[in-house]
């Protein structure tokens, strides 16, 4: 009896072990293939979402250093043609009306270089002997291209520092060379720019020009060079040049992803650089995470196989929950990055790049309908007089105001954006020259009854435009800018269209 009883008990203990066993290899091939599992659809949510989020940054900060270099073109274009066409005569350019050009644009420098020889600048630099600004890449750039450029990057004898320049060349009234007016674009001004580009913390931003040569870069010692002539980065940057946009995945002694865009107006690619080893960081964590869990989990396991089972579910419906929960947190920052990258800031209205976007769409649309489609270009009048006499942060309400006006006062299927400075733009879709005629004289009546508190009474002018057929939208925007330039010589507080 007594074998009986101690052969029973060695049964039903070696079935427990046996149970036990089984429960335990099963749940570990369960927990393992699950975590697998999760894993894998853990990194790819992070690398789809980090690609997202980090191309809408790049492309965000791309369009915001678009538009300055696109502003500076423009005011040392007309800067030119100022001087081309006010000032026939090299004697009568100084160093002081160089210099009022310089302190009303904050160019750290405005100079100009005639085809005679003389050099003039806007601090008074005088150059070293022997110097001949027709050989610098600020002089030869301007003329090579005809018209307003961007040098190559070179070193500025009166800085001593890594410069390009703007540069636009001047002509006399016999369409012949004058000379060049051109400005300095320090790359410390670059780097201070794009310095805190983070993506949730991690990451930094390089800037090249279109021969590889980098303008900005943590790395201070790679500013100037050629990425194109070290071995090993030739190759990757051969393939950003010809791609363009998009992203590229690296390895020069740590495996690295490349998300980057081109910047139109200059040439140049912004990219946002991340090392692999931040992007998953998190997910490191959750695999340590997993590890731990198993451990403890395989203990419970060996105690009580019935218990562990049930937590073994609940433990599978909270690491569903964790994905879900970051995967709508990364979602909402991709939303929230989308809105800043086409909203303005300072106004809350529409941005240069989302209006621009708006009206080649309404183009489109009226393309294919045939419906009219016009745009209104307003300029708030005299508002660098308000910003002398009152400060930037007067300048700053006013435009805020001004801006609240504009969106109250068109109509629901109208369209206001703030394409820079005191510079707005209406899209009108569905309504001809003489609607928006209407509408711009809404707007200037509206304009003009702001109260702000001490200014006084705030005007604008407006230029109106009406899309013709298979015309582009650069076009239709430059005859309502030459209708608003009409409308600022005609006094001001008007409203022209360009007909």
């Amino acid at each position: 009896m007594k074998k009986k009883f101690y052969s029973g008990i060695e049964s039903v203990s070696y079935l427990s072990i046996k149970l036990i066993a089984v429960f335990s290899i099963l749940f570990a091939v369960t927990f393992a293939i699950v975590s697998l599992i999760s894993y894998r659809v853990s990194k790819s949510i992070i690398t789809n979402n980090i690609d997202v989020q980090t191309q809408e940054v790049v492309n965000g900060h791309a369009a915001e250093i678009d538009q300055w270099i696109t502003g500076m073109l423009s005011i040392i274009n007309t800067y030119s043609h100022i001087m081309g066409r006010g000032i026939p005569d090299d004697k009568n350019i100084t160093s002081e009306i160089l210099g009022n050009f310089r302190r009303e644009s904050f160019f750290s420098d405005v100079y100009y270089g005639s085809a005679s020889g003389k050099f003039i600048s806007g601090k008074k630099w005088a150059p070293p002997v022997r110097y001949d600004h027709r050989l610098r890449p600020w002089y030869t750039s301007a003329v090579r291209n005809r018209k307003s450029t961007i040098s190559d990057i070179y070193l500025d004898h009166e800085t001593g520092s890594l410069t390009v320049s703007i540069s636009s060349p001047v002509w006399d009234r016999n369409g012949s060379l004058r000379g060049v007016l051109s400005a300095d674009i320090l790359l410390q001004t670059l780097n201070e720019k794009l310095k805190n580009i983070r993506i949730g913390g991690i990451g930094y931003a390089v800037l090249l020009d279109c021969h590889g040569t980098v303008l900005v870069h943590p790395d201070r010692s790679l500013i100037g060079t050629s990425l194109l002539d070290r071995p090993e980065t030739a190759d990757i940057v051969k393939e950003i040049l010809q791609k363009q946009h998009g992203r590229v995945d690296y390895n020069t002694g740590e495996a690295r992803l490349a998300v980057f865009t081109p910047i139109p107006s200059s040439g140049w690619i912004l990219g946002i650089i991340l090392t692999k080893n931040e992007v998953y960081a998190n997910l490191r964590l959750l695999a340590l995470q997993f590890s731990l869990i198993f451990l403890v989990s395989l203990i419970v396991v060996v105690l009580t196989a019935r218990y562990f089972a049930g937590k073994l579910t609940l433990f599978t419906h909270l690491l569903e929950q964790t994905v879900e929960s970051r995967t709508s947190e990364l979602k909402e920052k991709i939303a929230e990055v989308e809105y800043l990258s086409l909203t303005d800031p300072l106004t809350g209205i529409s941005n240069r790049r989302k209006i621009e976007s708006a009206l080649k769409s309404e183009i489109e649309r009226s393309s294919r309908t045939g419906n009219p489609l016009s745009v209104i270009m307003i300029d708030v009048d005299h508002f660098k007089l308000f910003n002398d006499t009152h400060g930037h942060e007067t300048g700053d309400r006013i435009l805020k105001e001004f801006a609240g006006t504009i969106s109250r006062s068109i109509r629901a299927i109208d369209l206001a954006g703030r394409i820079g400075g005191e510079e707005f733009l209406v899209v009108c879709p569905e309504t001809n020259i003489t609607g928006a005629f209407l509408v711009a004289e809404k707007l200037r009546d509206a304009v003009e009854s702001m109260q702000i508190e001490g200014i006084g009474r705030v005007t604008a002018s407006f230029g109106c435009a009406s899309l013709f057929q298979g015309e582009d939208w650069n076009s239709l925007i430059s005859r309502s800018d030459r209708a608003l330039y009409v409308a600022k010589e005609h006094g001001r507080n008007r409203v022209e269209s360009d007909i």
